[in-house]
C-alpha cells in the first residue's frame, strides 16, 4: 500500500491537472460492488420554488472516486452539475469524528461538519462550478458559471433514520450566484450524512423529502426495505410503510406510520433533472406537495423506476 505522503502528492498532482484526475478516477466505483462510502447532502427550496439548492458529495475512499452533484434554482431557472470522476483520498470520514470535511479534489466544492454526526452543530457548504442550464443528464462542466455558499443549522435527528444515516430538518442560509444574479435565501431545509458498505445505487428506490416550517416527511419505497418519518409539531413518528404512484405530473403518495396512522398526499413536479449513474439516468424531481392540510416543498427521486413496486393500497 502506498504511504500517505505518496498518495497525497499524487492527489495534488491530479488537482493541478483536472483531465488527468478525471481519467484516473474513471470507473473506480463498480456497480453492485460493496465498498465503503460516505456522503453528505444539504438542500433548500423557497415556498414558491423559484430559488433553492441541492448539494451532494459522496466519497468512495477505497475506490479513489468522489461524486459531486449540484442543482440550483435561481429565479426559476434550473442549473445542474454532476461529476463522478473526481479523485478521492483514502482517508475515511466517520460519524464519530468531532469535525469533518467532504472535499472534492480539483473542484471548488465541499461540505464541512462541525460536531459529530450525532451531535451536529452545523454544516457549512460551498461550490463554484460551470453548470448546465436545464435538466442535463450529462457529467462534467457546462457553460454557466454558478456558485453557492451557506450554512445549515440543524434541528433534532429524525426518528426514522436507519443505522449509519443521520437525517435532519433545520435552517439553511445561503447565497446563490447564477445567471448574473445574486440571490440570498434562508428558511427551512434538509440535510443528511450517511456511511455504508453496501453497494450504492444497485437496488431500485424512490425517495421523498418534503417539508415546510411546521412539518416534514421522509419516505423510502424499495422492494426489500423501507424507512422514513413524519415530524409534525412536537410529534416525530417513524414510517412503517411508504407508498407512491409511478411518476406523473402529479402523483399520489401515502405513509403508514408506526403508530397506525395513515397520511396521504399528492406531489406536483415543478422542475425535473437527470443524473447519469452507471450508464443509467437518475430521475430527480423538485415538487410542491399537499399532505394532511399542509403545503410542502421538496424532492422525490426515482432510481430504476421499471423495477419499483409502485401503487397505493
Amino acid at each position: 500500500m502506498a504511504d500517505r505522503r505518496g498518495v497525497m502528492s499524487g492527489l495534488l498532482g491530479l488537482a493541478a491537472s483536472p483531465v488527468l484526475g478525471r481519467a484516473a478516477a474513471a470507473s473506480e466505483v463498480i456497480e453492485g460492488g460493496p465498498t465503503w462510502s460516505e456522503s453528505a447532502m444539504v438542500l433548500y427550496f423557497d415556498p414558491d420554488l423559484r430559488n433553492g439548492l441541492s448539494l451532494r458529495i459522496s466519497r468512495y475512499p477505497e475506490r479513489g472516486a468522489t461524486w459531486v452533484w449540484l442543482h440550483l434554482l435561481a429565479d426559476g431557472v434550473l442549473y445542474t452539475f454532476t461529476d463522478s470522476r473526481v479523485p478521492c483520498s483514502p482517508d475515511k470520514i466517520t460519524a464519530e469524528q468531532p469535525s469533518a470535511t467532504y472535499p472534492s479534489p480539483g473542484l471548488k466544492a465541499s461540505i464541512s461538519r462541525l460536531g459529530t454526526s450525532a451531535d451536529l452543530k452545523s454544516l457549512s457548504f460551498t461550490a463554484e462550478v460551470r453548470a448546465h442550464r436545464g435538466r442535463s443528464g450529462v457529467d462534467g462542466p457546462g457553460d454557466s458559471p454558478v456558485s453557492v455558499k451557506g450554512v445549515f443549522h440543524p434541528g433534532p435527528l429524525r426518528a426514522g433514520s436507519p443505522n449509519g444515516r443521520f437525517e435532519r430538518t433545520g435552517r439553511v442560509e445561503a447565497t446563490i450566484r447564477a445567471g448574473g444574479h445574486t440571490i440570498h435565501v434562508g428558511g427551512v431545509g434538509k440535510a443528511h450524512e450517511q456511511t455504508q458498505t453496501n453497494p450504492r445505487f444497485f437496488s431500485p428506490f424512490t425517495y421523498a423529502m418534503l417539508w415546510n416550517d411546521r412539518a416534514g416527511l421522509i419516505g423510502l419505497l424499495a422492494p426489500a426495505r423501507t424507512y422514513g418519518d413524519l415530524d409534525q409539531g412536537d410529534r416525530d413518528t417513524p414510517v412503517d410503510r411508504f407508498q407512491i404512484e409511478p411518476w406523473a405530473p402529479t402523483r399520489r403518495f401515502a405513509a403508514v406510520l408506526k403508530d397506525g396512522r395513515r397520511v396521504e398526499g399528492s406531489a406536483e413536479t415543478v422542475v425535473s433533472y437527470q443524473v447519469p449513474i452507471f450508464g443509467k439516468l437518475w430521475n430527480g424531481n423538485v415538487v410542491r406537495a399537499q399532505m394532511a392540510g399542509e403545503t410542502m416543498v421538496g424532492m422525490i427521486n426515482d432510481w430504476k423506476p421499471k423495477e419499483q413496486p409502485y401503487g397505493l393500497a
